[in-house]
């Protein structure tokens, strides 16, 4: 008796994600990508080229067919938008009218990323039926966010992935066109301080604080003002810390305790095992991994 083993469809061309600057060569690994990076889904994978991959690359005219006609779909709906409001720019609103080319402009409805997505799944057979439910779950939590909400999640899962470089530019974007009467200061807020963790993890230490210390005038917060001042003795010599400290009118007692919690920091288990494996590391290899680390995380 013989058995024919069923592998997944390589593609001799990969498919290049451009969020997460990574190829794929299967349906089964853009699954993957689909249903861990909700917050990535955007015009970056939805468009022609991904069907165009699945029917050149996987031979997969049927999916290719169906993945079109959502995009037709997704088309139509922008279309009916832009009419929308253009017919609706001349009207006065006590909301504030958005542009046309705000309309352009805004991202794919989350109801169409899940009829986009959702075939791809089901061609591989990905997901059970819980999985689906969640993942359903998912899009539709996401689904009531406001563009600039979404924004940022994509960027805090940037961050998280250490992605500092195209986290940054998501956050700038937010706040290039923020409008604080929208969401508040509290929003902003985060935004900065999360601009600033980004940063810090490009050791671009000076742009850092002063990201944080826009977080501090929005929220004058503990957490704020001792990231704030953390980040300084990474740029400025002892004597320069000591004259910012005084030119922001630090309260001495304020600042001992934060070099205390810091030093506590340092004592963190997970942070002394990382210090002790890059100890037993030759000099060669500890540049090698950082030079690593570093180029993953300035992909913009």
């Amino acid at each position: 008796m013989s058995y024919d083993l069923c592998l997944p469809q390589q593609a001799n061309q990969p498919y290049y994600i451009e969020n997460i600057r990574t190829g794929i060569y299967s349906l089964e690994e853009l699954c993957f990508y689909l249903y861990n990076n909700i917050c990535l889904i955007d015009e970056s994978i939805i468009n022609e080229k991904l069907c165009d991959w699945i029917r050149d690359e996987l031979h997969l005219t049927r999916l290719y067919r169906q993945l079109y006609e959502q995009l037709d779909k997704i088309e139509a709906a922008r279309e009916r938008t832009v009419r929308t409001v253009s017919g609706s720019a001349a009207r006065p609103s006590s909301t504030g009218a958005r542009t046309q080319e705000g309309a352009r402009k805004s991202t794919v409805p989350e109801a169409n990323v899940a009829s986009f997505v959702f075939p791809i799944f089901r061609e591989a057979g990905y997901l059970n039926g819980q999985e689906m439910r969640d993942f359903q779950e998912q899009m539709a939590k996401l689904e009531v966010q406001s563009d600039e909400m979404k924004q940022k999640l994509r960027g805090d899962y940037l961050v998280k992935e250490k992605m500092y470089a195209r986290a940054a530019w998501v956050y700038r974007q937010i706040l290039k066109n923020r409008n604080p009467g929208k969401l508040g200061s509290q929003f902003y807020a985060a935004v900065w301080n999360n601009l600033g963790a980004a940063y810090a993890g490009l050791f671009r230490f000076e742009e850092a604080a002063e990201c944080f210390l826009e977080a501090y005038n929005l929220m004058k917060t503990k957490e704020m003002f001792r990231k704030y001042v953390s980040v300084l003795p990474l740029f400025l010599s002892e004597e320069e810390y000591q004259l910012r400290l005084i030119e922001i009118k630090a309260d001495e007692y304020l600042v001992k305790t934060i070099q205390e919690y810091n030093a506590k920091l340092c004592q963190n288990p997970e942070f002394l095992q990382r210090k002790e494996r890059m100890t037993g590391l030759t000099a060669d290899a500890v540049l090698e991994e950082l030079k690593e680390q570093y180029a993953r995380s300035t992909r913009t």
